[in-house]
């Protein structure tokens, strides 16, 4: 049965105003530039946001602008027993009791307030706890707040749900979410007076609104609405068209899987697929490649973020009951370095890239894949930049780099 002519006509009204709307971005980019953010082509990665973060948080900084960014985001944290009068000192990646590293920390006058920055990486067992326990130690009697700067819940690896219940209702724990932190960072950016510092802000939150929330092109979303509500019918098409779209979605899933699984058949590998988990959208569903039947670890993509969102990859252990010791974890990390650069390190996977240049696998637009088309293009793409034959290759390579340290994926000494 063919489609009803309203949903032809809304899908070529709206391909046809997005094609005029990147034409013009073209014709002008050289006055406007459009698609241009001053964050993009500077370090972004999680460690550079805190950084960025850290930067603005400090009264002191050489933003000149004081309190302002402070201030703002102790009123969005419900804080009134800090006072940015009172900041000793910010530091970042403090280092924990048990060697671990706090991503930003800020002592004030009778208290302490600890952040922990996660736009895409994943919590480590017991994560959220070591950090409790810093901050409580190192508040000496005072108040103390743990921030958990996350679009999704931490793990329960990470914070077991009965603590994290005892530490909110003490007031002790906090998650702040991206929307509020750009929503913070457009707020100081109205007040700031430097017109240097503003701009970085004001790429700084469009940053955070469209590498970590996964927001779409401002510009184009309202030429998107403008056409849909044009017409009564185009409405209702694209009503219709939104009932379809998880269907949809499923179909270029399963046959992504199909067409991965034989491509992975074919080199003697196997694959992993979480499929209630992927079909549902939860958090930290993934898929992956069996690279040897003895290892215990795989090459995993996983999705950080509910929905299909913050996908990453890296090297992770089959099952979170299998405890990895730390020359096993030094062993095939460095071997992923030597073929990969050098990624990160945690106890659940020995070895990741991160996000942002350091990662040469995985493209930006390819991590949201609730709301970017790109990934969906690239299930159904049989050419070399399709994912299908990219994850097989990277397959190959990474069991090349992990051929000299067969006994620590499979978790035996030498």
């Amino acid at each position: 049965m063919s489609p009803p002519a309203t949903i032809i006509d809304l899908l070529d009204a709206v391909r046809i105003r997005a094609a005029s709307l990147a034409e013009a971005k073209q014709r002008y980019s050289a006055e406007l530039a459009p698609d241009f953010n001053l964050v993009d082509h500077l370090r972004n990665n999680e460690v550079a946001l805190s950084r960025y973060l850290g930067l603005l948080l400090d009264t002191k900084g050489v933003h000149g602008q004081g309190e302002l960014f402070l201030r703002g985001l102790l009123q969005r944290l419900g804080q009134p027993g800090f006072q940015p009068q009172d900041l000793l000192r910010v530091e970042l990646e403090q280092r924990t009791h048990s060697g671990r590293f706090l991503d930003i920390y800020l002592e004030f006058r009778g208290g302490v307030i600890g952040i922990e920055n996660k736009p895409w990486a994943v919590d480590q067992d017991k994560q959220m706890e070591d950090y409790a326990r810093f901050l409580q130690l190192s508040a000496r009697g005072g108040q103390w707040l743990l921030v958990y700067a996350c679009n999704w819940e931490p793990s329960e690896a990470s914070l077991n749900p009965e603590q994290r219940e005892a530490l909110e209702q003490s007031g002790n724990f906090l998650r702040l979410d991206f929307l509020r932190i750009a929503e913070w960072l457009d707020d100081s950016a109205c007040h700031t007076r430097a017109p240097k510092v503003r701009l970085f802000v004001d790429a700084l939150s469009a940053y955070v609104r469209q590498q970590v929330n996964g927001e779409s092109d401002v510009s184009e979303a309202e030429q998107i609405k403008a056409v849909i509500l044009q017409k009564p019918e185009h409405l209702e098409a694209a009503l219709k068209v939104a009932q379809s779209i998880e269907q949809v979605k499923s179909q270029v899933l399963a046959e992504f899987k199909n067409a991965l699984n034989q491509a992975l058949k074919a080199e003697d590998l196997a694959l992993v697929w979480e499929e209630q988990a992927l079909l549902s959208g939860r958090a930290s569903a993934g898929f992956g490649v069996k690279l040897h039947p003895a290892h215990q670890l795989h090459l995993r993509f996983e999705f950080v973020a509910a929905k299909l969102n913050g996908l990453e990859w890296g090297i992770c252990r089959d099952d979170a009951k299998i405890k990895l010791h730390a020359a096993h974890i030094e062993l095939i990390a460095d071997a992923m370095d030597s073929h990969f650069g050098v990624g990160q390190r945690g106890a659940n996977w020995p070895w990741y890239p991160g996000t942002g240049p350091r990662d040469s696998v995985l493209h930006d637009n390819e991590r949201n894949w609730a709301t970017a088309a790109e990934p969906w293009l690239r299930m159904q793409d049989d050419s070399g930049q399709g994912l299908v034959k990219r994850i097989v290759q990277l397959a190959l390579k990474t069991q090349q780099a992990l051929a000299g340290v067969h006994d620590a994926m499979c978790l035996r000494d030498r």
